[in-house]
């Protein structure tokens, strides 16, 4: 199966760089490539949020804050692929054009990507690289096992939603004004390109990498379907 792994930056460093995960994460990969085809974007994680935080005391500029949290966003994505080695194409993608290009010079390898531009975020290319490459899935890794009504964390009453239709995802990511630095469960420009392409989704806890094999395999797992 030809999959995008959204790996939020909450997995990945949601306090500093978790290198027993970065290590697990990247031997899965490797058995899960005998079989599919998988490009994996990365998020910012603590690294993004430091910086966007000490970078908005000095501007308001939200493009030039989305810039140094898509830097950061590389950064983490160049340290995958080093921890992948030679299982992961070399470059970085920075656009969708620049995706295409890395597939057709690196055919069966793993491609990684960070943000693309400002104005968006990961999710958001997770969505695009679908999009272009004909993927079936984007797989996005958080650190819930579901898509809740409201956040969890805040409110008890809080419901696991174990299906989402593509409209009932765009409700959920909202249309509001794009800052930097704020998550959601999916970036509005994910959830309309997801929609209007048919893409499906699985929001899952990315720590659990037997339950994203399921997913791989179209076996049963645990997380919420969207699209399906």
């Amino acid at each position: 199966m030809k999959t995008v792994l959204k790996l939020g930056g909450s997995v990945f460093s949601a306090e500093g760089v978790d290198k027993d995960f970065l290590e697990k994460f990247s031997s899965k990969i490797s058995e899960w490539a005998k079989t599919h085809q998988i490009a994996v974007v990365v998020g910012g994680g603590k690294l993004s949020r430091e910086y966007g935080e000490l970078g908005r005391k000095f501007t308001s500029d939200e493009d030039l804050l989305d810039t140094v949290g898509i830097m950061a966003s590389r950064v983490n994505a160049s340290l995958l692929v080093t921890a992948l080695g030679d299982l992961a194409a070399d470059e970085i993608a920075k656009s969708e054009e620049d995706f295409l290009k890395i597939s057709e010079e690196s055919p069966g390898k793993v491609i990684v990507a960070g943000g693309f531009r400002p104005g968006q975020r990961t999710d958001a290319v997770s969505a695009e690289i679908a999009e272009v490459w004909g993927a079936e899935m984007v797989i996005k890794c958080t650190d819930v096992d579901y898509v809740y009504d409201k956040d969890p964390n805040k409110f008890k009453d809080a419901k696991k939603l174990e299906s989402v239709s593509f409209d009932e995802l765009k409700d959920l990511a909202g249309s509001g004004e794009h800052k930097a630095n704020i998550s959601t469960i999916m970036d509005p420009v994910a959830a309309k390109i997801l929609s209007e392409n048919k893409i499906h989704a699985a929001v899952v806890n990315g720590k659990d990498l037997e339950n994203i094999g399921n997913i791989l395999d179209k076996k049963e797992f645990t997380g919420t379907r969207v699209g399906f």
